[in-house]
C-alpha cells in the first residue's frame, strides 16, 4: 500500500455528542454506524425535502469535485458550510437502497448489464473533469427508483493531475487495483490512475455476479498479496459469457484494462446473441417459504386434481389467445385508419405507446433529441446552446450513440469556421467562435494550438499596422525605416506565411529601391547604385525589375573596377574581424552589394558563405560557454545582416533546445524539491522526486543537485523502511529497501538490513 513519508500509523478519532439541530436542519436519524455520526438525514422543515448532511475531513476534496461534476450518475450538491470547526456537505437524498440491498431482491443479467454501463458512463465523466472515486464499491453506488446507479461517498477521491493521493490509503482493501497498492519503481510510461476505479468495478461486477468477493483472506496484507499476484477469478459455468468482462476490468496491467463504457460494451457483445442468459436472475438473499410455497404449489395436488387442473388452464390458454388475437387485428386496423387520417396528432401518442413497450426510446429522449436537432440546424444559435442540447440528451441516455456523434460533428465543425475565419483574415470572428469554443470544451489541445495561431495573426496585424504607419511618416526614401520595414515585413511573413499586405510591402520596397539604384547608374554613380540594389535585393530578391537595374549597372564602364574596389574592401574588414557588426561598414554587407549587381560572383558567394560559417561557429562557443543571451544577439544581428537563412534556423534551433533544456532541468529540481518536502519519493508513479530527478538526470548527467537530492531520497526511504519494520509491517518495510537500495546498492548498513529481513 502507497504511504506517504509524513505519515504516522497510529490515530485517535475525537469522539463528539451527536447534535439534533445541524445549522438550522433537523436531524432525522442517522446513516452511518460510526460514532459521532458523520452522516445524517436531515430536513430543514417539515414540508422540505429531506437531504444528506456529511461531515468532511479537512483534506477531503468531495465539496470540490461535486462543484465542478453535474451527472445523473453522481450524487448531487446542494451546498456546504460549517458548524464549529467541521466542514460539511449538503447532498440530495436517494433512498438508502444500495448495489447490495438491489441483488438480495434479485436482478437479472439485463438490468446488471444497464447498471456497469451506466456506472462505466458516471466514472467516465468524473474521469474526464479530472477526479477519481478511489473507493468504488457496492455500498457507495445508491440504486435511485431502482433502476438508476448513484455513485456516493467521495471521501477518498483523488486529483488525476496531482501528486497529492494521500487519503486514497483508506480505501477498501478489497476493491484496490494492484497499481495502487504497490507503486512501480520503474521508468515506463505513466499509469492513468483514473484504471484503478475501473479495476474496482471489476471486483464489483464478479461480485454481483458471484455472489463473494474475488479475494477474500483473513488478513488485510494477504487480500492485498492476492490483488497483486493471483488470477483472476472464473465465474460459475452458467455465466462464462461474463468471463471476459471480469477479465478485461481487473486486468493488473492498467495500460491494458478495460477503462471505458465502449470497452465493457465490447466485452458483453456475446450477451446480445444469448436471451436465456440475459433473462437469468442474479440474487444474493434466500428463497424465503412464501416463495417456495408458490413455487411448489402445483406439487400437493393428487394427479386427478393435477389434470383437471392441466385441461382447465389449457382451454383458458386457448381462448385468451383467441380473443388476442382478434383485438390486435381489430387494433391494427384503428390504428393504421388513425394514423392516415390524423398523423399529425396521433404520432405524439403512437411514440408514447411505443416506448412504453420498448420499441422506440421514450418520450422524452426523443423531445430532447428533436429540439437539439432543430438547434443545430438554426445559423443564429451558438455553440453552447447547441452543445448543451445534445449533452441533455446523452443524459437521458449515455447509450445513445447518435447524439455523441453529433456533438463530436458540432465540435469538429466548429472548430473548423475557426480556422475558415482565419484564412480569410476574419480575425475578431475567429476570436469569438474560439472563445465560446473553450467556454464549452473546457481544456482542448486542439483549441490551444487555434489560439496561439490567432494569437500570431492578431501580433502579425499589429506589426503591419506599425509598420506601415512608420513607412507612411518616414517615407520609403528613409533607409533606416524601410530596412526596419524589411524585417518586420519578413516576420509577418514567418507567422503567416500567405499575408498578402506584408507580400505587398516588400514589393513596393524592392521596386522603389531599384528604381533608386537603375537613376544612379544612368548617372554614372556605380557604387551608390551597388548599394541601393542590395537593398532593392534585400526586400524582393525575385523581381524582374531588378534585372533590367543588374543590366543596366553592368554596362557602366566602372563597374569591374568597382565591384573589385568593393571585394578588396570586404577582404580588409575581413581581416581586422568586422564580419558583421552594425555600428559602421562591414564585410558581409560588401559582399551582399556584389552579389546584388552580380549574382554570379565566387567571390562574393565564397566570401560570405565563409562569414556566415565564422559567425555560426562564434555562436556555437557562445551557446557551449552557457551564454545564452549573447548568442541570441550575435544571431539576430546575423540575421538583420542577410547572411544565410538555412544556418541561422539550424542555429536558432539549437538555441532554442538549449533554452528548453535549461528550464526543464530547473522545473525539474523545483519540482523534487517540493515533492521531497511532501512526502512523495516514489509514488505516485511519474510524479514522484526520484522521477523528478532522474529526468533531471537524462537532460544533465552530472547535475551535482539532483544527485545530491537522491541521496537524501534514498536515506528518506531507509527511515521509513526501517519504522515500517519496527511495527511490523514486513511487505511495506522490503519495498522501501529496496527503493532506497535501488538509489544508492554500495550501503553496507542496509544490505545487512535486507538479508536480515529476508530471513
Amino acid at each position: 500500500m502507497l504511504l506517504r513519508m509524513d505519515e504516522t500509523i497510529d490515530a485517535t478519532n475525537a469522539q463528539e455528542p451527536e447534535a439534533m439541530v445541524v445549522n438550522g436542519f433537523k436531524v432525522i436519524r442517522a446513516l452511518d454506524c460510526k460514532n459521532p455520526s458523520r452522516t445524517l438525514l436531515v430536513q430543514r422543515s417539515a414540508s422540505s425535502e429531506a437531504a444528506v448532511l456529511k461531515f468532511t475531513a479537512a483534506q477531503s476534496l468531495e465539496s470540490e469535485l461535486l462543484e465542478s461534476v453535474a451527472h445523473p450518475g453522481i450524487c448531487q450538491l446542494i451546498g456546504s458550510g460549517k458548524q464549529g470547526d467541521k466542514q460539511y456537505v449538503l447532498l440530495s437524498y436517494y433512498g438508502e437502497q444500495n448495489l447490495l440491498d438491489r441483488v438480495e431482491q434479485g436482478l437479472s443479467i439485463r438490468d446488471f448489464q444497464h447498471i456497469v454501463l451506466r456506472v462505466a458512463a458516471a466514472l467516465e465523466h468524473l474521469h474526464a473533469q479530472g477526479y477519481a472515486h478511489g473507493d468504488l464499491r457496492p455500498e457507495h453506488v445508491l440504486m435511485r427508483n431502482q433502476e438508476h446507479p448513484v455513485l456516493i461517498d467521495f471521501d477518498c477521491t483523488y486529483a488525476l493531475h496531482s501528486a497529492d493521493v494521500s487519503n486514497t490509503v483508506n480505501s477498501s482493501p478489497a476493491y484496490l487495483s494492484p497499481e495502487r497498492i504497490r507503486p512501480s519503481t520503474t521508468n515506463a510510461t505513466p499509469i492513468p490512475r483514473a484504471a484503478a476505479d475501473f479495476y474496482s468495478l471489476g471486483v464489483m461486477a464478479y461480485q454481483l455476479l458471484s455472489g463473494r468477493l474475488p479475494f477474500t483472506d483473513e488478513s488485510v496484507e494477504a487480500t492485498l498479496q492476492a490483488h497483486l499476484q493471483d488470477n483472476v477469478p472464473k465465474l460459475p459455468a452458467h455465466l462464462q459469457d461474463l468471463q471476459p468482462l471480469i477479465d478485461g476490468l481487473m486486468h493488473k496491467d492498467p495500460t491494458r484494462r478495460i477503462v471505458s463504457r465502449a470497452g465493457i460494451k465490447s466485452a458483453m457483445g456475446p450477451l446480445r446473441k444469448s436471451a436465456e442468459l440475459l433473462s437469468n436472475v442474479i440474487r444474493s438473499a434466500a428463497i424465503d417459504t412464501s416463495e417456495l410455497g408458490a413455487l411448489f404449489a402445483d406439487l400437493r395436488l393428487r394427479p386427478d386434481e393435477l389434470a383437471r387442473q392441466t385441461k382447465r388452464l389449457r382451454s383458458k390458454r386457448r381462448r385468451r389467445i383467441a380473443l388476442q388475437s382478434t383485438l390486435t387485428i381489430l387494433l391494427a386496423g384503428v390504428l393504421l385508419a388513425g394514423l392516415l387520417t390524423f398523423r399529425e396528432a396521433l404520432l405524439p401518442v403512437v411514440e408514447e405507446a411505443a416506448a412504453a413497450l420498448g420499441v422506440i426510446e421514450n418520450p422524452a429522449l426523443t423531445a430532447a433529441w428533436r429540439e437539439a436537432q432543430s438547434l443545430a440546424s438554426d445559423p443564429n444559435q451558438g455553440l453552447s446552446t447547441i452543445v448543451a442540447a445534445y449533452r441533455r440528451v446523452i443524459e437521458l441516455a449515455p447509450d445513445y450513440e447518435n447524439a455523441q456523434l453529433a456533438l463530436d460533428a458540432t465540435e469538429k465543425s466548429w472548430k473548423q469556421s475557426i480556422t475558415a475565419a482565419m484564412a480569410v483574415n476574419e480575425l475578431e470572428q475567429a476570436q469569438t467562435r474560439l472563445t465560446e469554443a473553450q467556454s464549452v470544451f473546457a481544456a482542448d489541445p486542439e483549441l490551444t494550438v487555434l489560439s496561439l495561431s490567432l494569437q500570431n495573426r492578431f501580433r502579425a496585424e499589429r506589426l503591419l499596422i506599425s509598420t506601415e504607419s512608420l513607412l507612411r511618416s518616414s517615407g520609403l526614401s528613409d533607409e533606416a525605416s524601410a530596412g526596419a520595414a524589411i524585417q518586420a515585413f519578413e516576420e509577418i511573413l514567418r507567422i503567416a506565411p500567405d499575408h498578402v499586405a506584408a507580400t505587398k510591402g516588400l514589393t513596393q520596397i524592392g521596386q522603389h529601391y531599384g528604381q533608386l539604384s537603375a537613376q544612379a547608374a544612368r548617372d554614372g554613380d556605380v557604387a551608390e547604385a551597388i548599394r541601393l540594389l542590395q537593398q532593392a535585393t534585400a526586400a524582393r530578391s525575385d523581381l524582374r525589375e531588378l534585372d533590367q537595374v543588374r543590366q543596366l549597372i553592368s554596362q557602366a564602364t566602372s563597374i569591374q573596377s568597382a565591384i573589385a574596389e568593393l571585394l578588396a574592401t570586404a577582404q580588409q574588414l575581413r581581416a581586422q574581424n568586422r564580419l558583421i557588426s552594425t555600428d559602421d561598414e562591414n564585410a558581409a554587407q560588401i559582399y551582399l552589394r556584389v552579389l546584388a549587381t552580380d549574382p554570379d560572383n565566387a567571390s562574393a558567394a565564397s566570401g560570405l558563405a565563409q562569414i556566415t560559417t565564422q559567425v555560426m561557429e562564434q555562436t556555437q562557443d557562445l551557446l557551449d560557454q552557457g551564454a545564452i543571451n549573447l548568442a541570441q544577439a550575435r544571431l539576430d544581428l546575423a540575421a538583420e545582416q542577410g547572411l544565410g537563412a538555412t544556418p541561422i534556423a539550424n542555429m536558432r534551433e539549437r538555441i532554442d533546445s538549449e533554452i528548453t533544456r535549461r528550464r526543464q532541468i530547473a522545473i525539474g529540481l523545483e519540482q523534487a524539491n517540493v515533492l521531497f518536502a511532501q512526502g512523495f519519493i516514489t509514488a505516485p508513479e511519474q510524479d514522484n522526486t526520484v522521477a523528478k530527478l532522474r529526468e533531471v538526470l537524462s537532460l544533465d548527467p552530472g547535475n551535482e543537485e539532483a544527485q545530491k537530492q537522491l541521496l537524501a531520497c534514498a536515506n528518506r526511504l531507509a527511515q521509513v523502511a526501517q519504522q515500517a519494520q519496527q511495527a511490523g509491517m514486513v511487505l511495506q518495510a522490503k519495498t522501501y529497501l529496496d527503493l532506497a537500495l535501488e538509489l544508492q546498492p554500495d550501503m553496507p548498513l542496509w544490505l545487512a538490513w535486507s538479508a536480515e529481513w529476508e530471513q
